[in-house]
């Protein structure tokens, strides 16, 4: 973790406050996010703004995280293509961009592609999971991500957020308990299903 980790904390509970109000029993407003990508939307929206006011931080969302080595080759290519992007990610100072050049150069995409295939775990500040379905098993898979991410950078603040005002409250508390605790990875979750 590092210091930040209140502040972007605050930042996702106005989040959770806002899904909350938005969704109360069976009660929808039109607004409410209805889709994953609204969510990480509205994230990156407000962790944009944070970003911001820290010039040495961005925040960008669908970033492979890839362990630091003094050159690659060809043979890392393939490690690359089975790397799980995370949802939003915020980075911290400009000194990422040339190991990710690299990584994208090894990788074959040169300057035809603007995503960067991958970047250093060390340059991770924040990482950021998104569901708005609640099967056990696919949280599951982005809860272990976020902890083999924060195994690799202990440094970096990881987030799991699961807003699904339908969900059924065993699926919830699965997650929550089984999941999420037992890997010391901080969860916003929110359903108004009491089944």
């Amino acid at each position: 973790m590092n210091n930040d980790k209140e502040a972007i904390t605050s930042i996702l509970s106005e989040l959770w406050t806002e899904y909350k109000s938005l969704c109360q029993s069976e009660i929808f407003d039109q607004k409410a996010p209805i889709t994953e990508r609204d969510i990480v939307a509205e994230i990156y929206s407000k962790l944009k703004d944070f970003c911001a006011e820290r010039k040495n931080l961005s925040v960008h969302c669908e970033i492979k995280p890839y362990e630091l080595k003094p050159a690659y080759d060809k043979n890392d290519c393939e490690k690359l293509k089975g790397f799980p992007r995370i949802d939003i990610v915020i980075l911290s100072g400009q000194a990422w961009i040339a190991p990710a050049i690299n990584i994208q150069n090894v990788y074959n995409k040169g300057k035809f592609e603007a995503r960067y295939s991958a970047i250093p775990v060390e340059f991770f500040h924040t990482a950021i999971e998104v569901k708005i379905q609640s099967k056990p098993g696919d949280a599951e898979k982005d809860i272990i991500k976020l902890r083999k991410l924060q195994e690799q950078n202990n440094a970096c603040n990881c987030f799991f957020v699961l807003l699904n005002a339908r969900g059924q409250r065993a699926d919830h508390k699965s997650i929550i308990e089984k999941h999420a605790k037992e890997k010391g990875i901080c969860i916003f979750e929110y359903s108004c299903n009491n089944a």
